[in-house]
Formats: structure tokens, C-alpha cells, sequence
């Protein structure tokens, strides 16, 4: 409805000043409500009339998955794929156990490559030989245990490191990288590209390890065995 339509009455007293209230709020009520109308219900305007067709406001278009402005840079299918990633042999002879652990968890997880990103396979597969060689500093030796469940009611077993390492060696260093990957299934993953073997020789020549050695601490001598010999005793 048009105000220049609506017949206003005369304002003599107070039920004309209600009745003219009343009107034009009718009025406002019935313009907020076609301004909600789908336009094509609305009847098609008339020629020459100065009231412009109704319109409903456009909405926010929907933006693609990935933002077309995004900067950030995520590993394609190509740097995840297995035939590009590196393989690196690790003689464990005389390394500490726990310092060349971080170190072979490091190239598990990738965070020696400027493409690293959390929760993506962007690392290198390792091979560890010589596991029955690494060694502990300390009583470590004598005093540390390993603990395995046979999931039964009293089916816990407990093992000392020197006795693991004289049957299963391979198990020590694969506990201690495990236990620095993540815990759950990205962690799972990078842990299969972990080979530790027994001895000097593995079946992954045609990956063409290469070789990688580590310094520092991780291959210095254990400084705290003390050595109770006597400096003047005489040789037998």
C-alpha cells in the first residue's frame, strides 16, 4: 500500500489521533512484510509506476574447499610417495641406545627436511645394523627392565636389558624408536619403515642405503665406568 492512497482523517479529538495511528502502523507492517515476498510471487509492476521491484539481498557465495589465497604449502602425493623417499644404513656398533634413537626418529618423522609438516609421511625409511652392539651408559645394563603381557591374568614377564640383548637384540632398539614416534596411527606408520636387523648384513641393497653416522655424545664412550684396577699391582 501507497501513503499517498490511505485517506487520513481529520485529527478533531482523540479517537481520530488513535485511528491515524492505527493506519499507519497497518502501513508499516504491511511493507516490512513484502519486503520478505520471493519477487516472482509479486505481481509484475505496472508501466510508469515509480515503485521499483522488490529484491532479496544476495547471500555470500560459497568458497571452494581450499582458499584460493591460501599460502601455506602442504606435501603433495609426490613427496609422500614411497619410491622418493631415501634410505639410510645406521651401524649401531658403540652408539648409545636413547642418543641414536632421537636421531633415527628424526629421519622417521622428516624433521631434517625443509618440507617437514606434523601429521604428513615426508620422512625416510632407516636400516640399523649391528643392534646387538649398541650400548648403555650406567648400571642401565643390569637394572633396566622389559616388560611384556601375554593379555592372560598374571601373564606379566619382566627381562633384564642384558638378557634381551643376549636373545632378541633387535628388540631394544626398536622399543626405544618407537617410543619417540607419534602415538597413534601416523606414528604406527613411520615405524614401518624402520628396519633393525642383527649383524652386519641386510636384505635392502637394491634401495642403496646411504651410509649415516652420528657424533657428539651419541657415539662417546660411557665416561662414568670406572675401571678397579690397580695402577701398581705387578703383571703376572
Amino acid at each position: 500500500p501507497r501513503f499517498d492512497l490511505v485517506q487520513f482523517p481529520s485529527c478533531s479529538s482523540c479517537e481520530d489521533m488513535f485511528a491515524l495511528r492505527r493506519v499507519v502502523t497497518l502501513c508499516w507492517l504491511c511493507s516490512a512484510t513484502l519486503a520478505y515476498v520471493i519477487p516472482a510471487a509479486l505481481p509484475a509492476p505496472r508501466q510508469g509506476s515509480r515503485l521499483p521491484a522488490l529484491t532479496m539481498e544476495q547471500g555470500v557465495e560459497t568458497m571452494p574447499v581450499m582458499m584460493p589465497k591460501q599460502k601455506s604449502w602442504m606435501p603433495k602425493a609426490e613427496d609422500r610417495a614411497m619410491s622418493n623417499k631415501k634410505w639410510y644404513v645406521v651401524d649401531a656398533e658403540g652408539l648409545r641406545l636413547g642418543r641414536m634413537s632421537s636421531e633415527i626418529a628424526k629421519l622417521l618423522l622428516g624433521k631434517h627436511k625443509p618440507t617437514f609438516t606434523q601429521g604428513v609421511d615426508v620422512g625416510d625409511c632407516v636400516v640399523v645394523i649391528n643392534a646387538e652392539k649398541v650400548i648403555v651408559t650406567g648400571n642401565k645394563a643390569s637394572q633396566k627392565l622389559y616388560r611384556r603381557h601375554s593379555g592372560r591374568p598374571g601373564g606379566m614377564k619382566t627381562e633384564l636389558y642384558k638378557d634381551l640383548q643376549q636373545r632378541i637384540p633387535e628388540r631394544i632398539v626398536e622399543k626405544a624408536i618407537k617410543g619417540m614416534l607419534p602415538k597413534n596411527s601416523h606414528g604406527r606408520e613411520l615405524f614401518r619403515h624402520l628396519k633393525v636387523y642383527k649383524g652386519d648384513e641386510h636384505p635392502h641393497a637394491a634401495q642403496s642405503p646411504e651410509p649415516i653416522f652420528f657424533g657428539g655424545l651419541t657415539s662417546m664412550k660411557d665416561s662414568k665406568v670406572l675401571e678397579l684396577t690397580d695402577p701398581d699391582a705387578c703383571p703376572a
